[in-house]
């Protein structure tokens, strides 16, 4: 167990809000915008001015339109894909506008909470790839802060919820099966997670892309656009949604959304939309709550088809989860809650501080010290269908530490490649195969006795990806991988 620090700190880069998280040693706490947290949405003025957060969302309806003007939003999408965003006619990578999120946070916090934010933990989604990683890390870098390391998601909400303040005792848990479904702005993350023997495990995990929050203001934008087009008896072609016009319309859209998670209708309106021929058009509708439902349903069956995957994955039945743990705004919808009221019952926990756990878990994990370890063994699988392992469970998830060098020798070299198959094992069970082609000879000398030697090197780097390399005695030409999906697990032992 790692030393505890003075004051831990973890920020939540959100598809849609940001937050820090503090934990000082008694209950945690989230560095707000007055009361919620922070937009992640920049502004870049005509005037080379940057403005971020909520001022930057209150001002696309009066300046997305003006010449000069542009606004960026769920940028955390973009890192990693090589997007870039033409800011005063020079391009800004997603890393650099990235960059103006987390500067933003440090001065908030430096100006309205007289704290120094220099280091701590950052969470990620359980399925952001090694680029995007990469990225994030760069991003927080250039604005002054170090990632010590990343943490899921949901993982984090499950560790701000076993441990809401300093003191409460871990075994209060032990032995239950939580579930955490965050369906936020960007993602929808499902962990699996486990408390076992003092340890906090990520069990199984799941997720559905992109299809979250943004995705389904793009929805509700659609069907308006074409009630729009119906009643104004114009065309596409005639009345299109310009760029210039998308992010104000998506606003709205947003805004009828939230409100349409409270109550059965919305308005929504959007002033000035179009000019046809010299006339201008507003958009003003009434959108219901069965109008939205019967445009994400496909996505809300498939989310609750992912749920039961995890679950299944885990060799558990939905009884056998204690705990559930709803967090992210689409969490909120009343069709999501109602199917996973069925399917749960009274162990769903609506979280209080849903728009803040994952942060203030972070923010834990970090005052805590605690460093994420394998929740897995890894090893490989041999000819004669052994399990050799590799990497132990509860091998602590540091570059230097979580590393191997291996020989092995291949077995059936007919089709020159030697394939290597990567497996997890937990509890007794293997899962998750992979398969690395390594090139070998087809044809070997004499001296090899049929055998060629291949030489395997594993190691976790800072960004929690396994990177694997192999290369046969006798070939230049090697092969490599890197997978971003391994689970993790905390060590919780002498945590008081």
């Amino acid at each position: 167990m790692a030393k505890q620090t003075q004051v831990g700190f973890g920020i939540d880069f959100g598809t849609t809000n940001s937050v820090v998280g503090v934990c000082e040693g008694g209950p945690t706490r989230a560095l707000l915008d007055g009361d919620k947290p922070n937009p992640s949405v920049v502004w870049y003025t005509a005037d080379g001015k940057v403005t971020v957060g909520r001022k930057a969302k209150s001002s696309l309806n009066g300046y997305s339109e003006v010449p000069g003007n542009t606004f960026v939003n769920s940028v955390k999408l973009h890192l990693g894909k090589g997007r870039s965003f033409r800011v005063s006619g020079q391009p800004k990578s997603a890393s650099d506008v990235a960059s103006e999120i987390f500067a933003f946070l440090l001065r908030q916090a430096k100006e309205q909470h007289a704290l120094d934010v220099p280091e701590g933990v950052v969470t990620i989604p359980v399925d952001f790839h090694g680029g995007a990683r990469h990225e994030l890390r760069s991003a927080a870098e250039r604005a002054g802060f170090y990632v010590k390391t990343f943490i899921h998601e949901p993982f984090a909400a499950v560790v701000a919820y076993c441990f809401p303040h300093h003191g409460r005792p871990i075994e209060e848990f032990e032995g239950r099966n939580i579930l955490v479904f965050d369906w936020g702005g960007g993602t929808l993350d499902i962990t699996l997670a486990a408390v076992r023997s003092g340890r906090m495990i990520q069990v199984a995990k799941g997720d559905l892309g992109h299809r979250a929050g943004d995705y389904f203001d793009e929805k509700i934008l659609r069907l308006s656009h074409h009630r729009f087009l119906e009643s104004s008896n114009l065309s596409l072609e005639e009345a299109p949604v310009a760029a210039t016009l998308k992010d104000r319309y998506l606003g709205r859209c947003e805004a009828a959304k939230l409100i349409l998670s409270e109550e059965q209708a919305a308005d929504l309106d959007v002033t000035s939309a179009f000019r046809v021929n010299g006339k201008i058009y507003d958009v003003t509708q009434q959108l219901t709550r069965d109008d939205f439902e019967s445009q994400v349903g496909i996505d809300v069956r498939d989310a609750m088809a992912k749920v039961d995957s995890v679950i299944e994955e885990a060799r558990l039945t939905p009884r056998d989860i204690d705990l559930v743990l709803l967090i992210g705004g689409s969490s909120r919808i009343p069709v999501v809650r109602r199917e996973m009221q069925e399917r749960f019952g009274s162990r769903v926990i609506y979280v209080k501080n849903a728009d803040t756990i994952i942060a203030e878990g972070a923010a834990r994990v970090d005052y805590l010290g605690m460093q994420p370890v394998l929740a897995r063994s890894l090893g490989v699988r041999l000819a004669d269908g052994a399990f050799y392992e590799l990497l132990a469970a509860g091998t602590m998830a540091k570059p230097g530490v979580c590393e191997k060098r291996i020989n092995f020798f291949c077995t059936d070299n007919r089709d020159g490649e030697a394939k290597l198959v990567l497996v997890e094992k937990y509890e007794g069970r293997e899962m998750n195969e992979r398969v690395l082609g390594i090139p070998v000879s087809p044809t070997l000398p004499r001296k090899y006795n049929d055998c060629e030697r291949v030489t395997v090197t594993l190691s976790l780097d800072e960004d929690l990806i396994l990177r694997v390399f192999g290369k046969g005695a006798t070939q230049e030409r090697s092969a490599s991988a890197e997978y971003h999906d391994m689970l993790f697990a905390l060590d919780t032992r002498g945590v008081r």
